[in-house]
């Protein structure tokens, strides 16, 4: 359970912890191996977290790093969901948390080029609105594997799905994905302002969108 006024969280990931997440988070892709475009998200999403165990620079930050966190209904004790990869502070609490959902964009699934736009918003973006993830933060992360390297394209097409889902995503600026307040003068990383229905303060989703 969280106690004190929830926006002091705010500030913590805002202003100190989010930064340096996505700094590591982009720094340590770039060492990797580009996947293939067919490469499976699950497949990706492995070799990035265990890359994030190995940097020295993770071990300069106080936080934990888990990989398919799982989620479950406390009631019926049934599974509900998996947050592919998540930031936890060292504090002792478990609703605080920086989740990042990782979805491929601009894959070749059984010889075809799909876009996969539709899916990143829908299975992703969708989960933290509904507050499957995230319920008790202000800030969740989607990361885009880009994997045909065109992340124009990729960016154009998760546009356009978001405006045409701005109701059940409770968008709070109709504009879609706007200048990214934590790496403004990065185009590749974006965020998105949602009015969640159980509560009053702006949710973001910070989109980070990484070329195959």
């Amino acid at each position: 359970m969280i106690i004190g006024d929830t926006s002091d969280w705010d500030d913590l990931f805002q202003k100190q912890l989010v930064p340096l997440i996505f700094e590591l988070v982009l720094s340590t892709w770039e060492q990797l191996p580009k996947p293939d475009t067919s490469e499976l998200e699950d497949a990706i999403s492995n070799q990035l977290y265990c890359a994030l165990l190995k940097s020295k620079s993770r071990n300069k930050l106080p936080l934990h790093i888990n990989r398919e966190d799982r989620l479950f209904d406390l009631d019926t004790t049934n599974e509900t969901g998996r947050r592919d990869i998540v930031f936890y502070p060292t504090i002792e609490d478990q609703d605080i948390y920086l989740c990042i959902e990782a979805k491929r964009l601009n894959a070749v699934i059984s010889g075809r080029n799909c876009p996969l736009a539709s899916e990143y918003v829908r299975e992703g973006m969708q989960r933290f609105v509904d507050g499957k993830y995230s319920r008790h933060v202000r800030h969740g992360a989607m990361l885009g594997y880009v994997l045909d390297g065109n992340i124009q394209r990729a960016i154009r097409n998760v546009q356009n799905n978001v405006i045409e889902r701005q109701t059940e995503l409770r968008l709070s600026c109709t504009d879609g994905l706007l200048v990214s307040t934590i790496r403004p003068a990065d185009e590749k990383t974006k965020e998105t302002r949602h009015q969640r229905s159980f509560e009053d303060a702006v949710f973001r989703i910070h989109h980070l969108f990484v070329s195959g």
